[in-house]
This record gives C-alpha cells, sequence and structure tokens, in this order.
C-alpha cells in the first residue's frame, strides 16, 4: 500500500511540474506551433520520471516562476502532512478561487484526476458546462477517474449506494453534454474515449457512441 501511495505520488507530482513547465515555457512562445511545443514537455516529464524528480535548484526556479494558482497547487500536492482527503478539498477550493483561469482550471482538474475524487464528483461537474474545451475535456478526465469503484467499494466487492448515486449524476450530466449542439468536437472525442470506460452500462454507451 506506502508503495502504491509513492507511485501515485509521484504521478500527480510529475504531471504537476509537466503542465507547469508547459505553461512558463507557453507563455514565453506564443508563436510557437503546437507540436514544437510538445517536446520540451515530453522530455521534461520521461526525465522526472526516470529520476523521481528534478534536482532541487530547477524544482526552485520552477516554483518561483509559475503563478500562484499553480505555486499553491504544488504546495498541496507536495504537502505530506495533508491526506488523500484533504488534497481533494483544498483542490476543490483552489478550483473556486480560479473560476475565470482556464489554464489553472485545467491544471488543477488533471492534478484531481489521480485522486479519483467521487467525494468531490458534485462541485467538478458543473465544469463540463465551461466555455473552454480544455477545461471540459479535463473535468471528463477527472469524473471518469471519480466514477471508478472506491478502494472501499473494491474490499467489499461490490459497489456502495450512496457512491452509486453520485455515478448516475455524473452520467446524467455527461449525456447532457453530449446531447448539447454546442458541445465541440474534441470534447465530443474525449467523452467517447472516457466515459464509456467508465459508466458501461448500455443506455449509456448508445448515447456516446450515436
Amino acid at each position: 500500500m506506502k508503495n502504491n501511495s509513492k507511485v501515485i505520488y509521484l504521478s500527480i507530482t510529475a504531471v504537476v511540474i509537466a503542465f507547469i513547465g508547459l505553461f512558463i515555457y507557453s507563455k514565453k512562445s506564443d508563436d510557437v506551433r503546437l507540436n514544437q511545443r510538445a517536446q520540451p514537455y515530453k522530455n521534461s516529464t520521461n526525465a522526472f520520471m526516470a529520476n523521481s524528480g528534478a534536482t532541487g535548484n530547477a524544482q526552485n526556479l520552477l516554483y518561483k516562476a509559475a503563478p500562484k494558482w499553480a505555486q499553491s497547487m504544488m504546495d498541496i500536492n507536495d504537502n505530506s502532512a495533508y491526506s488523500q482527503e484533504d488534497k481533494i478539498q483544498k483542490l476543490v477550493e483552489l478550483l473556486k478561487q480560479n473560476e475565470t483561469n482556464p489554464e489553472a482550471l485545467s491544471a488543477i482538474l488533471i492534478t484531481l484526476t489521480a485522486l479519483n475524487p467521487i467525494e468531490a464528483a458534485d462541485e467538478i461537474i458543473p465544469y463540463l458546462k465551461n466555455p473552454n474545451p480544455k477545461v471540459q475535456s479535463a473535468a471528463l478526465a477527472v469524473l471518469n477517474n471519480a466514477s471508478l469503484l472506491t478502494k472501499q467499494e473494491h474490499e467489499l466487492k461490490h459497489s456502495l449506494p450512496h457512491n452509486e448515486a453520485v455515478r448516475r449524476r455524473i452520467a446524467n450530466a455527461v449525456n447532457q453534454l453530449k446531447a448539447d449542439p454546442n458541445t465541440t468536437n474534441e470534447v465530443k472525442q474525449a467523452l467517447i474515449s472516457t466515459y464509456t470506460v467508465a459508466n458501461p452500462s448500455l443506455k449509456d454507451i448508445r448515447v456516446t457512441n450515436p
């Protein structure tokens, strides 16, 4: 269990550092094409995963160069005194503090994805209606993982009624997004690739795959 927690922690940290690195890089190179930006992002992620983290100096430089919301996100992620529930709560609070910043919302939602936050699903569902497709896609990813069986349900070998109620609310919200004529193709593709895995009922699969 301790090893699993360490893997989750390293995975979240890798995503956070890579995303912030990409954010800073893109701010300095707005005219560079997306595929040219992808390589430094990929390289930084691979390097991090190969060696548990960047050097202390590199991390400090990245932290200082990051916007305030990103610093807060890193502080939450790196605080070993926080339980998973604490991190979920604080990240959700950080979402609410950055409602008008799609870059921040996307990054925070991506960080939440690794925490499978079913307890925060009702607070994440509204982001499916965000006007930014990247935020919508990130929210779909979070809700996909939030729909997975919890540790307790795995141990019991069956789902719990209150969690099933949350999953139904997620399913309804996602189905509404799919039916919305204003939903972009980018979001529809993200929906099809994630939602049917988390919600494999025949009814929902018919909705996501017309």
